[in-house]
């Protein structure tokens, strides 16, 4: 549905916002390729290809540079009619790590917006001195992992990467696999190995490249991100609602009993919003066709467990990324999940109702974000994906009440088509109070499982390594998501917090683990993007970038009303407006992107959704946090070279 809300459209904008953004977007988006856009049978794929070869001068790129350039992921969103084509660069038949680009093709083959972090290939050296058994001993000692063997050669499928997988050897809890790539540094590119070694604690997995010549640590990114009571503290110097039910009667057939759960139901947070409920059956039947215990695709359970198609729940104590035996709990033929819980008492003394929360939960994210397009094309956590498209085997591994730390919460993130992992942790601040536990606040549960839809959807599914630059805004969508994905009617705009229950504070409003609520009055939250240098990476930013958001989640609730239903269409609401174009920014921006980067995505999203219809509103809620039309994101690798500006967009005046 396009252009319903009868707001004046301003269709110079995109232009505009393609004008701003030279080193992210093409200056000549809008425009059909050249070579392909008299061909009714060229794909979307053909017509980014050619589009980046056709304007590589406007991309500051050579013809070298494109020469050799794949696509790695592609897929259309149905509710746009948009195709993301992702785009990986190569040398010599090697893959130059980090180099993408993303192209966005509207239904008329017309090219929306071009993402660019495409490199310079003209200056490029190296030697293979090192094996990659000895890559992976240099990659250890710079991490600071100890080898309880020495490491060795299981496999090598040869080809120019000289693709090989190594023995785990005390270092990795799966076996190392470690291929030759082109990395990009200051002085060119540089020939290296990349391995990845998943740490046995499941605290780190690190993905590392080691120069091929001299051993060098040449880079490292950590696929798991972590939110911690210190980092939060860091960043800078109730009434029960009814549950919300999802849309559409059962899709299982009658021999398939509907499953109910004792939780804290959508849109209750935690204890604080109020008691539990025995919810019944609340699947979404386009997002989990055959109910959330099944893997075959076929009516009836696969598991009487809190274990399905989704999500794998459980407890581990222990700390040894396993389940602790029984600890998933069983809710019997009938599938009724309904377990007592004690608050005076130990949360280990009731973790199956824990568990049984965290199950729901993760259900819940994943069936609603579905509907906003986190779809099995897009790389979404599911072990079957009923023929609908990207790869499956890669449920999340939600592990409650993990013994591995306190105060605590993470999610790793893999590429489509492996495994993820959540890890819950309780909550003991030193208080006379019982120790609490995080798999009762969903905002958490929701904040971790942010960090797998956004590290999925931007740059494609393949890859999960594009947040990993200052600049990034990981740590705001988890927020933003959290407190979207739990609205209701009566929130107030000027507070809003995540956090609150496991910090024990008595209200879902307090400002919970940020610095301050978040709230759209600016004496209450003052964050401003000029702000952005005196905050801490990631946990500061991602602060900044939630405060920006909210402000226009607000505004677009202020033209078009709120839902309640979250699970309604985009069009519903301004709320659920907000939340379909914030998923959609994520799909159209670039690999590595910076707050302007952001702040564009979401506008072009809005024109490719609704013609452009809220240009203004967004606009207008950017600017007023200091992302105005004139604001300049330097580089997005670097935090603190942005420049703020308040004014809006000519056109908005």
């Amino acid at each position: 549905m396009r252009n319903s809300w009868g707001v004046r459209r301003i269709v110079p904008i995109l232009v505009a916002v393609v004008l701003a953004l030279p080193i992210a977007i093409s200056p000549a988006a809008g425009q059909q390729t050249a070579g392909r856009q008299n061909d009714p049978n060229a794909s979307p794929s053909d017509i980014a290809i050619d589009y980046v070869g056709d304007h590589r001068g406007d991309l500051g790129l050579t013809a070298a540079d494109v020469a050799d350039i794949r696509v790695t992921d592609v897929y259309e969103s149905a509710h746009n009619g948009v195709t993301h084509v992702y785009l990986g660069q190569q040398l010599e038949g090697l893959d130059v790590s980090g180099a993408a680009a993303t192209v966005n093709v509207a239904e008329d083959g017309s090219v929306l917006s071009v993402g660019n972090r495409l490199v310079d290939l003209g200056r490029a050296s190296g030697r293979t001195a090192l094996g990659a058994a000895g890559a992976v001993e240099e990659a250890a000692s710079a991490l600071g992992i100890e080898a309880k063997r020495d490491v060795a050669v299981l496999d090598r499928s040869g080809g120019t990467a000289r693709a090989t997988k190594l023995t785990k050897s005390g270092i990795s809890a799966q076996r190392i696999p470690a291929r030759l790539v082109y990395q990009p540094t200051d002085d060119g590119l540089r020939l290296a190995w990349q391995v990845e070694i998943a740490e046995t604690s499941g605290e780190h997995y690190w993905d590392a490249s080691i120069d091929a010549a001299t051993g060098e640590l040449l880079s490292r990114t950590d696929y798991v991100d972590h939110d911690n009571l210190k980092a939060t503290a860091a960043a800078v110097g109730t009434t029960a609602t009814t549950a919300l039910a999802p849309p559409g009667g059962s899709p299982l057939g009658d021999d398939n009993r509907p499953a109910r759960y004792r939780v804290f139901p959508i849109p209750l947070e935690s204890p604080l919003d109020g008691e539990r409920k025995l919810v019944n059956q609340p699947e979404e039947v386009t997002a989990s066709p055959f109910g959330w215990h099944d893997t075959d695709g076929a009516t009836g359970p696969e598991f009487t467990v809190t274990r399905g198609n989704n999500v794998h729940a459980y407890t581990d104590h222990d700390d040894d990324n396993q389940p602790d035996p029984g600890s998933d709990p069983d809710g019997g033929t009938k599938l009724k999940f309904d377990f007592p819980i004690d608050f005076t008492e130990h949360p280990h003394t009731y973790s199956d109702a824990a568990v049984t929360n965290l199950f729901y939960w993760n259900n819940i994210i994943h069936d609603v974000f579905y509907l906003y397009g986190f779809t099995e094309e897009a790389g979404n956590f599911q072990v079957n994906n009923y023929g609908r498209g990207g790869v499956g085997d890669d449920d999340v591994r939600a592990e409650g009440q993990d013994g591995g730390g306190m105060n605590n919460a993470n999610f790793f993130t893999p590429a489509d088509g492996s495994r993820p992992r959540m890890q819950m942790y309780l909550w003991d601040l030193g208080l006379d109070e019982p120790v609490r536990d995080g798999d009762l606040d969903s905002g958490i549960i929701m904040h971790e499982y942010g960090h797998g839809i956004s590290n999925r959807l931007t740059g494609g599914p393949s890859q999960a390594s594009c947040l990993r630059n200052e600049e990034q805004m990981g740590e705001g969508w988890s927020d933003w998501l959290a407190l979207a994905l739990q609205g209701r009617a009566s929130d107030d705009p000027e507070s809003r917090g995540i956090g609150n229950y496991a910090l024990f504070n008595e209200s879902r409003n307090e400002e919970g683990i940020r610095p301050t609520p978040y709230s759209t009055n600016l004496d209450v939250n003052p964050t401003t993007y000029g702000d952005i240098p005196g905050l801490a990476v990631p946990h500061g930013v991602g602060y900044a970038w939630a405060t920006m958001l909210w402000d226009v989640y607000w505004d677009l609730i202020d033209e078009h009303g709120f839902n309640a239903d979250i699970y309604d269409s985009w069009d519903t609401g301004g709320n659920n407006l907000a939340t379909q174009l914030v998923m959609d920014g994520m799909k159209f921006q670039p690999c590595r992107p910076g707050f302007v980067d952001g702040r564009d995505a979401i506008l072009t999203a809005d024109e490719a959704l609704t013609d452009g219809a809220n240009q203004c509103i967004v606009w207008d809620a950017f600017a007023r946090r200091g992302l105005g039309f004139s604001a300049d994101q330097g580089s997005s690798e670097d935090a603190d070279d942005g420049t703020e500006a308040f004014d809006t967009h000519p056109d908005c005046e």
